[in-house]
């Protein structure tokens, strides 16, 4: 095992120095190829909420639908405060994507949101919808 060992020290201290050797000019700081990648964010398309038998629809569309991981929908009826009213699971369509959620309809004024959160962790905040 010790000879082994050897071997590969002996190997290692044959390589020449990058910086007295001329012939070495790969510097990965400095190269001249670099790679440039554009990541695309998940988006709101569209939003709108209307009454459909006695229940609001909620509906939605988003852009880069495969890199959404869930929505929370909020619901605010005091005019101050938002209140988780349920959680949508996204798929893994690729693409655009729609949704919907039905809330009961208390013909009350009600504000709804929907926060957006993508598989690497990003939060984006819709418009607020009314209805009623």
């Amino acid at each position: 095992m010790s000879i082994q060992f050897l071997t590969v020290i002996a190997l290692f201290l044959q390589l020449p120095d990058p910086a007295q050797d001329s012939s070495i000019h790969a510097d990965p700081f400095t190269s001249p190829s670099t790679l440039s990648v554009a990541v695309s964010r998940p988006s709101f398309m569209e939003m709108k909420a209307e009454l459909v038998q006695q229940k609001i629809q909620l509906s939605w569309k988003v852009q880069e639908n495969q890199s959404i991981d869930y929505f929370e929908i909020e619901k605010n009826m005091d005019g101050k405060h938002y209140k988780l009213a349920a959680l949508v699971f996204g798929t893994d369509t690729p693409e655009a994507g729609s949704y919907l959620f039905f809330d009961k309809a208390s013909g009350e004024k009600i504000s709804y949101r929907i926060r957006l959160i993508s598989k690497d962790n990003q939060v984006i905040l819709s418009e607020r919808i009314t209805t009623g």
